[in-house]
């Protein structure tokens, strides 16, 4: 793939596997683009699993936050085993605390990405969409949970933080509404060099240091009717940056020129 002697590579052969499995993608309509890797990752992840099935899980609520996640994450360790999950997978923390009892409820799962909103504004920091993503939401009327305490719905709040980091962290910009009748184009500055990304304001251990650095970004370019992906990557030896548009390979890209409204994934590894 990065050798000097190749232009590109047309994985032609990997697209025609991947179809003949799912005749979604055996087409040349145009897919989303993170729809399409947490398909794809998990498809490589089922073929390489090599966990036993059965076990259910069972936790104490005595035990501490802490101790419930390593359970939750051994668990499904020894439930989901393969390099995929290895490189790509980290864990969530999700509190439910209602509003009359006080009580909390804690629960631990599993995450392949994290698809952060974007705010209103037309410009703003990466760092603005991961707290809305973290950002207290309340659950009231017909999305009033059983209060396990209470024994009866309750008003309630519901929270995310980030209890296990992955190798490889996945965020996805949620550009486009839900029905995908519109696309949103606000301009999104993310990090872009080493270490520049410091996760530890979203953990859920206050003493979590966790630094990434970007490697890669998905970029859609048009609207919702039609559009065209551009991938960004960057060279792990030379730490060049170079676009792939198609079989068209640009080198030398200046990290000034990676941000844009085009941005939709971004990759970033943990330093």
């Amino acid at each position: 793939m990065w050798s000097p002697n190749t232009h590109s590579v047309t994985p032609l052969e990997l697209k025609r596997a991947f179809s003949s499995k799912h005749r979604m993608y055996s087409d040349y309509n145009q897919q989303d683009a993170q729809e399409f890797l947490r398909f794809f990752l998990d498809s490589l992840h089922s073929a390489l699993n090599t966990g036993n099935k059965g076990e259910h899980l069972r936790v104490d609520d005595n035990l501490s936050d802490n101790r419930k996640a390593e359970q939750t994450w051994e668990w499904y360790c020894r439930h989901e085993c393969s390099i995929i999950r290895d490189l790509f997978v980290g864990q969530l923390k999700s509190t439910l605390r209602c509003t009359v009892c006080g009580n909390a409820s804690v629960t631990f799962d599993p995450f392949w990405d994290l698809s952060v909103p974007l705010p209103s504004s037309s410009r703003c920091k990466l760092e603005a969409c991961l707290d809305l993503f973290i950002r207290e939401e309340v659950l009231d009327g017909d999305e009033m949970p059983t209060c396990s305490k209470c024994q009866t719905r309750r008003k309630c709040t519901k929270t995310f933080t980030i209890q296990r980091f992955p190798k490889y962290l996945v965020i996805h910009l949620k550009r486009f509404s839900e029905t995908r009748w519109s696309k949103l184009s606000n301009i999104v500055e993310f990090p872009t060099g080493e270490r520049e990304l410091n996760m530890a304001p979203y953990a859920a251990n206050t003493n979590s240091n966790m630094y990434y650095s970007l490697y890669a970004i998905s970029n859609h370019m048009g609207s919702t009717a039609g559009g065209h992906y551009v991938a960004i990557c960057k060279h792990p030896f030379t730490q060049k940056w170079h676009e792939f548009n198609d079989n068209l390979v640009s080198d030398a890209l200046s990290e000034h020129h990676l941000v844009s409204s085009s941005a939709y994934i971004l990759f970033y590894e943990r330093a």
